[in-house]
């Protein structure tokens, strides 16, 4: 499997009602070379399943605990593999040009 150009980290913890929106607005992008990285910080409210089942384009890391904001991101820039990564948080909804822009 190539090397994306970019590596999105999303720091995640029970935070299900955010994900269609900032998911799907990440699968609507015109520049399409990107991996995305969920990392979960032990949610209960069945993020994960949901994640798996209607987002299967992206990689969930599942850690079990709560290791904060900066571990989350930290296990998801272990994780990466894009020459850019950028961190988003889980209740943002991109515009479908934002990583072409960025790029």
């Amino acid at each position: 499997m190539p090397v994306p150009t970019i590596s999105i980290i999303i720091p995640h913890l029970n935070g299900r009602s955010h994900l269609f929106d900032c998911l799907t607005a990440l699968r609507e992008q015109t520049f399409t070379d990107f991996e995305t990285l969920l990392v979960d910080n032990g949610s209960t409210d069945g993020s994960q399943a949901y994640v798996r089942q209607q987002f299967p384009e992206v990689t969930l890391i599942e850690l079990g605990s709560n290791q904060g904001f900066t571990g989350a991101c930290n296990a998801g820039y272990n994780a990466s593999q894009g020459c850019i990564v950028i961190l988003l948080n889980n209740d943002t909804e991109v515009d479908p040009n934002w990583l072409q822009a960025i790029v």
